[in-house]
């Protein structure tokens, strides 16, 4: 029975993909999301996209079962579609390894040349993005006010950014006595300045009083 409801799972996955893949894309949108890939699958959907790339706006592929071998053959062809928005990437398999070709494409101003949304939130190991990565991002929409994020922590990640928090407090204790002590010296430099200022001038006042006392 079980054997059946599987076949009958991937004849559906099959019909859907088949039939997400045909004609213009609705609202500008090819969405994918849901449905498990295989690398079998990449061909069709290359051709598609190569085909429907005048009409493309979104692609989400989102828990597709994506993995990086995947993901950078599909690379090319995502990077050269010219009104692409946003990618939405959550949810797969996909690691940190990634990051590196990712990052590398979007330094090249004529790859993901309309993009300023990547969503790579859910996936195995990426609980942080390159600086390079958003800052490559942000040229391409200086208005665009909001960067992408990882919204999603995995398990890893609070241990991660606290184990961060942590070496960041230490730091900031072990040089808060350097900073104490300089700001003490200043302190006292400056006490001891206006101490000596306010003997001089004491000073100078008690003798013009002296001089004035004897001319009397």
């Amino acid at each position: 029975m079980s054997a059946h409801v599987n076949c009958l799972s991937v004849i559906l996955f099959l019909c859907s993909l088949k039939a997400i893949l045909v004609g213009t894309p609705q609202n500008n949108t090819v969405d994918l999301s849901g449905i498990p890939l295989t690398l079998k699958d990449l061909d069709r959907i290359i051709s598609y996209l190569q085909h429907s790339s005048e009409h493309i706006d979104n692609v989400e592929l989102c828990f597709t079962e994506l993995t990086d071998e995947m993901f950078l053959q599909l690379l090319p062809i995502l990077s050269a579609l010219p009104h692409l928005t946003t990618l939405s990437l959550n949810g797969n398999r996909l690691t940190k390894a990634i990051l590196r070709d990712l990052t590398e494409t979007l330094k090249d101003p004529k790859k993901f040349s309309s993009v300023t949304w990547i969503d790579l939130g859910n996936n195995v190991d990426i609980f942080s993005l390159p600086q390079p990565f958003l800052v490559s991002l942000k040229k391409r929409c200086p208005k665009q006010g909001n960067l992408p994020t990882i919204l999603e922590f995995g398990e890893g990640q609070m241990s991660d950014l606290e184990s961060q928090e942590d070496l960041c407090s230490a730091d900031e204790d072990r040089n808060q006595p350097d900073k104490i002590n300089n700001a003490d010296t200043r302190r006292l430099l400056t006490e001891r300045t206006i101490e000596v200022g306010t003997l001089t001038n004491k000073c100078d006042s008690e003798q013009e009083a002296a001089c004035q006392t004897a001319q009397t």
